[in-house]
């Protein structure tokens, strides 16, 4: 009997069990990669009956001779459910495909010609790294090849920081079917900077040290761990994994005076793109679908304690499959844990009796590493029924060279002849929300202050509006903070004991706004970053904002395309995309390593509760027995 909850990421023997069988089933030889291996998640109506459904799986092939992809869902004990043909798409890049290109073109006589002009004669001193090319391909290789660039850099030394020496205008184009180095684009002439950028601790020193911070739970954590059920203070939600979007939150429910109350049923980050801005030849071409074209949980680090995550911590391991169908478990890959998150609220009397609680809050956290970045994704859930995604951008800026003091005005110089070019972050959630059910509906809230006068005698009064969106295109929105505009998503048929409908609110933070023009290739392909908030009825089929096939598509899927229909999207079960992120800019004080820059939102309730759920936490035992909590 299988006792995994159907929500429960695939495990390696069963991501195992499930290649063999689909190499049967479909006949699949060397000339078949493995795009993606999911969970194929069941319905809500499915999950309503869990005990009844097979664990399934939605495997992602392509055929490499043919150039075809097709999608099949199997079951863990090889039943085909389905098998189609997805004409018009290519699969993503495999980290099997990334090494074996970057092998191809350390043997290129080209490339190794290139290199030994520019004085370089050792290849094991050239760093590498396969990016998607996205559309922007040199229109005598534009036949509907599968291609990748591969931009480099020197490393003189083992341990060198190569970034800090890039090769200018040296780049091998690859068509990954074929297995052949296909073109060199070769433009000398900048030299390559020297300036070295040390960063690991035996070249610095790092010395600079404090007194030891330790974090000690005598008793153990707060929380339990039950397979992939967590359960925290009043909070009930598992913890998912898939190999494109990385860490998945599922099933989120808050005990409210003895009632389990359905929050959300999915939050994820559906995709990551980076638009980098400078037209300069080695940087106008990176614009990384992480998610879509990489699958960003391949890339998903081994934590470590003490170093990533800090006091009692519960590890989960999750496992992905390679385009080669072999299967290797991440350890360590998801961290969760408890931070003391300061007050959570405080009051002073009249007559000096303080009330005081402490705050705090669950953590569920990954990080992955793709080239030259680091992302941290952070989930947390707070003792007042709130949650906040939190995303952590660090690693290495992308470097580029030109002369140095160039007019160069999309890039910043980090060092004599290095520079780092403009970029931007662009992530979008899908939130699938479910307040007290599924029966939902969107409203947008402003605040706004009428003309001095009759509703506004002192200058001083002001109220706030609230729309109701009942179709997909009403429901396209910026931020707005001219307006403190924020969004709620709330069922109409619950009330709270004032008569309100309960309702979580939707608040942007720190964001930005694509610079890309929109009718670029690049915003043809990312089409959804365009507007900060999104609408659609939920649909199983619906989920990732540029499609499911970004690498080398012209553009138009995904989030564009599905609004048109301008589907209905009130009291019905919808699903809220938030896009935010970060505009790179980048600083001297970003090099050599970039200290952590973060973006993200938060849910908080909003009429959901009918008083505050932190007003029920425990004072805190006083440090000083003369003051109280």
């Amino acid at each position: 009997m299988n006792t995994s909850h159907p929500l429960d990421p695939l495990s390696a023997e069963e991501q195992a069990k499930i290649v063999a069988q689909a190499r049967a089933n479909w006949n699949l030889n060397s000339n078949h990669l493995i795009a993606f291996l999911q969970l194929n998640e069941p319905s809500k109506k499915q999950l309503e009956n869990p005990a009844t459904l097979d664990r399934e799986a939605r495997v992602t092939i392509w055929d490499r001779e043919k150039s075809l992809v097709s999608e099949g869902i199997i079951t863990t004990d090889g039943k085909v459910k389905s098998y189609k043909i997805i004409e018009g798409a290519k699969a993503p890049i495999s980290v099997t495909e990334s090494a074996n290109a970057l092998a191809l073109v350390r043997k290129d006589a080209k490339v190794i010609k290139a290199l030994s002009d520019r004085g370089i004669t050792d290849i094991n001193k050239v760093h590498m790294e396969t990016w998607p090319i996205g559309a922007q391909i040199p229109k005598h290789l534009d036949d509907g090849r599968r291609l990748i660039w591969t931009p480099m850099w020197y490393q003189p030394n083992p341990n060198d920081n190569f970034y800090a020496h890039p090769i200018n205008g040296l780049h091998a184009i690859v068509d990954l079917d074929q297995g052949q180095v296909i073109s060199l684009e070769d433009n000398p002439g900048i030299p390559i900077p020297v300036t070295p950028g040390p960063y690991r601790e035996s070249q610095t020193g790092a010395d600079l040290k404090l007194k030891e911070l330790m974090i000690h739970q005598p008793e153990g954590a707060s929380f339990t761990v039950n397979g992939w059920k967590i359960d925290w203070e009043r909070w009930a939600f598992r913890i998912g994994f898939d190999q494109r979007e990385g860490l998945v939150i599922h099933d989120v429910r808050f005990n409210d005076g003895g009632n389990w109350r359905k929050i959300a049923h999915r939050l994820s980050i559906a995709e990551l793109v980076i638009p980098y801005g400078d037209p300069a030849q080695g940087a106008y071409r990176k614009n990384a679908f992480d998610t879509g074209e990489f699958g960003l949980g391949n890339f998903t680090n081994s934590l470590t304690l003490g170093c990533d995550c800090l006091g009692e911590i519960y590890y989960l391991d999750v496992a992905v499959t390679d385009g080669d169908g072999k299967v290797r478990t991440i350890q360590n890959a998801i961290c969760m844990h408890e931070e003391d998150f300061g007050i959570l609220w405080k009051h002073v009397d009249v007559d000096g009796h303080t009330e005081v609680r402490r705050g705090r809050r669950f953590v569920a956290s990954s990080i992955v590493t793709v080239n030259n970045y680091e992302y941290g994704y952070f989930w947390y859930f707070y003792q007042d029924g709130s949650i906040e995604f939190e995303a952590k951008l660090t690693g290495i800026v992308l470097t580029l060279a030109d002369k140095p003091g160039a007019d160069h005005p999309s890039a910043t110089e980090l060092e004599p002849g290095l520079w780092a070019p403009y970029h931007q972050h662009i992530l979008c959630a899908r939130l699938d929300l479910d307040i007290d059910g599924t029966e939902n509906t969107l409203v947008e809230v402003e605040s706004f202050a009428h003309p001095q006068g009759e509703k506004n005698p002192y200058g001083g009064a002001y109220e706030t509006r609230e729309e109701v969106f009942r179709n997909e295109q009403a429901a396209q929105r910026l931020v707005n903070p001219l307006t403190s505009r924020f969004w709620k998503i709330i069922n109409p048929k619950k009330k709270n004991h004032v008569g309100q409908s309960v309702g979580y609110k939707l608040i942007a933070g720190h964001t930005t706004y694509p610079l890309a023009l929109e009718d670029s290739i690049l915003g043809k392909r990312a089409g959804f970053m365009y507007k900060h908030l999104w609408a659609t009825p939920n649909s199983e089929l619906e989920r990732y904002p540029a499609g499911d096939f970004p690498f080398q598509h012209e553009g138009g899927d995904g989030l564009p395309r599905w609004t048109k229909a301008d589907r209905n999207i009130e009291d019905t079960d919808i699903v809220l995309w938030h896009v935010f992120g970060t505009n790179h800019i980048p600083r001297t004080e970003d090099w050599p390593v970039m200290p952590v820059e973060r973006t993200g939102f938060h849910l908080k309730p909003s009429g959901f509760f009918s008083r505050s759920p932190g007003i029920d936490v425990a004072p805190s035992e006083p440090v000083d027995p003369n003051c109280e909590c």
